[in-house]
């Protein structure tokens, strides 16, 4: 369908469409740029424990949350001395598995000065897709939960190859928010969501708000967003969105480089809000601010 119903908000824009407090269960997704410093590659200790404050408030309301990591390649190429984005598959192997041990020590510090349990879950497209595999995923993270302990989830890149690798942990976050019937999946960013163009270049643009239906207007947008550069990038954001939105769940893109970034979007910090369409109303209309 050629229209969607969207509404956009000028610059700065301050939105909370999604309603963080009723949700039973929650992911959040840590991109690499904020676990790890993209110049050094350090974990970010200091936001990291503000994060896991957010947590442990949603956990004292009752509410679940899983964490999905980004970081491993980025902490483990500065620890062995190689940090380039162009590392060969075997290179990227191997500062994954360094990586992950030091990203899995930063959370596990943080959430035992709270009180919590940490539980690490490293997935494969197979552990997702494969009927047999799929069942013994869900019941480890379903599990790890009931125990209060966090699940920490990330791709398994010290193994993963084309065949059987997620590809982004955009697209895994929302395939583990599918998994566990989640009610909301949080993708923090280095943006604070998506731009009708690149607001760097275009002091015009404008960032939308809410997002009821995904169409070709819409992925044009996102080919043109200041994240394209990222690993993920925007891209792959709107088919995260895809996913979770087909299981019913709501996304949120949100800026998450500033402290308590879960606090600020409970706050009405800019983001983009992408609500499923719900049984009475199953097709797309133009509306836009």
């Amino acid at each position: 369908m050629s229209s969607f119903l969207l509404q956009q908000d000028s610059m700065p824009a301050m939105t909370s469409t999604v309603q963080l407090s009723s949700a039973r269960r929650l992911v959040v997704k840590i991109g690499s740029a904020l676990i790890a410093d993209p110049e050094t590659g350090d974990i970010r200790d200091s936001w990291l424990d503000t994060l896991i404050d957010d947590v442990g408030r949603f956990f004292a309301r009752g509410q679940q949350v899983i964490i999905v990591t980004s970081g491993a390649v980025a902490v483990g190429s500065h620890h062995i001395g190689k940090l380039d984005r162009c590392l060969q598959i075997g290179g990227k192997h191997a500062a994954a598995a360094i990586g992950q041990v030091h990203i899995m020590r930063a959370y596990e510090q943080s959430l035992a000065r709270r009180g919590f349990g940490v539980g690490q879950v490293l997935l494969s497209s197979e552990d997702i897709d494969d009927q047999h595999r799929h069942p013994n995923t869900k019941r480890t993270l379903r599990q790890l939960l009931q125990i209060g302990a966090v699940p920490v989830v990330n791709e398994n890149d010290t193994t993963a190859t084309s065949d059987i690798c997620v590809g982004d942990n955009d697209r895994l976050a929302a395939r583990v928010a599918q998994m566990v019937g989640a009610n909301v999946l949080i993708l923090l960013s280095n943006v604070d969501g998506l731009f009708t163009e690149d607001p760097h270049r275009n002091p015009l643009a404008r960032l939308v708000t809410e997002v009821r239906c995904i169409t070709p207007e819409l992925e044009a947008m996102a080919a043109h967003s200041p994240a394209r550069h990222s690993s993920g990038g925007m891209i792959t954001k709107l088919m995260a969105a895809k996913i979770a939105m087909d299981a019913g769940c709501e996304m949120v893109i949100a800026k998450g480089t500033k402290s308590y970034p879960l606090t600020a979007i409970e706050s009405g910090g800019p983001s983009t809000c992408f609500i499923p369409l719900t049984e009475d109303r199953d097709t797309c209309d133009a509306s836009a601010n």
